[in-house]
């Protein structure tokens, strides 16, 4: 289940990241490669491993945390 959407784009309008702000308050990135990695909006620690997420994209997921 999800709160809320949100979607960045690159200067030619395409989607580069989706960012969705889960119940359980992490936030999950998707690329637009498909591959996904879930955030701590509050600490801004990623949550997957392997998974590494540009500092703008963490800073947009934690501007969505709860509270």
């Amino acid at each position: 289940m999800e709160l809320m959407s949100t979607s960045l784009i690159d200067c030619f309008g395409s989607t580069t990241h989706t960012l969705t702000l889960l119940v359980d308050g992490r936030v999950r990135i998707r690329f637009a490669s498909g591959a996904e990695a879930d955030v701590d909006p509050n600490t801004g620690t990623v949550l997957t491993p392997g998974r590494t997420v540009p500092d703008h994209v963490v800073a947009a997921a934690r501007s969505m945390r709860l509270g």
